[in-house]
């Protein structure tokens, strides 16, 4: 079974959960979503992630799912949202993906994230610093990376 996973995100966080994935699956590819498109026909299931601003998917990752939209139909698919609050994946997950492609994805997790501000420049950075002395304010842990849901993806590609 040959398998790609395709990201895009804007800090690293995006791309080192599609190595973890990679670490675990045989006869996976990963493909940055921001240099290069992959052929999907190529493959027989294709995860798909992106990072999550501001509450819209990576815009490489959206174009990706728009221009193989009937291509991941007929794929096992899988998708990964990376953000810094697992709370709402639900509503992220069905404002950022086509609801029939989850309704037939294999699985689709969030896997949290990071708060990489050395990663960030110009506004993004203005925000994640206050976001980061709102969260320590109120005593609340920094986002981190879910590895257990990360599992649980590659459990459901492995069944």
């Amino acid at each position: 079974m040959k398998i790609l996973i395709a990201y895009a995100g804007k800090t690293g966080t995006t791309e080192k959960c599609a190595k973890r994935l990679c670490e675990k699956l045989t006869n996976a590819t990963t493909v940055d979503l921001n240099i290069q498109t992959p052929d999907i026909d190529q493959f027989d299931t294709v995860i798909v992630g992106g990072s999550i601003r501001m509450g819209q998917l990576h815009k490489k990752t959206k174009k990706f799912i728009e221009q193989n939209a009937v291509g991941l139909q007929t794929k096992r698919a899988a998708y990964f949202l990376c953000c810094g609050s697992e709370r709402n994946s639900a509503e992220l997950f069905s404002k950022n993906f086509p609801k029939d492609l989850l309704d037939r994805a294999v699985s689709y997790e969030c896997f949290g994230g990071e708060m990489n501000v050395e990663n960030l420049h110009g506004f993004d950075k203005f925000v994640a610093k206050m976001a980061t002395k709102a969260s320590a304010d109120k005593k609340l842990a920094p986002p981190k990376i879910n590895d257990e849901n990360i599992a649980k993806l590659i459990e459901k590609i492995l069944n």
